[in-house]
């Protein structure tokens, strides 16, 4: 068996810190103009690290909209936002492909 020091980024998880969620959450709430505090922020955030320790930036997204109840127009909105789209981007490459695609689809 082979250690995880000889396969770089194996074993090893990159998932969002604390910061970057809350960050990414005031980013997503904001834009969507829905009036919750940092502290319920903070709260969303610690559950669901609790709850997913390994949670994508993407997954934290769709926590959040359902949280949030964001209709699914108001979810596609929010993937078209730039800043939204980047953040998410430098969390998981591979939904930043997705949210291209449904830039693209929208004409934005």
């Amino acid at each position: 068996m082979t250690s995880a020091a000889a396969h770089p980024g194996f074993g090893v998880t990159t998932s969002p810190t604390k910061q970057e969620l809350i960050r990414f959450a005031h980013l997503v709430i904001g834009n969507a103009g829905i009036p919750f505090g940092p502290n319920k922020i903070a709260r969303l955030v610690l559950r669901f690290r609790d709850r997913f320790p390994n949670g994508s930036g993407y997954a934290f997204f769709l926590y959040l909209a359902g949280e949030a109840r964001l209709s699914e127009e108001r979810r596609a909105d929010a993937l078209c936002n730039p800043d939204i789209a980047h953040a998410l981007a430098h969390f998981d490459p591979t939904p930043a492909v997705a949210i291209r695609n449904v830039v693209r689809q929208r004409g934005y």
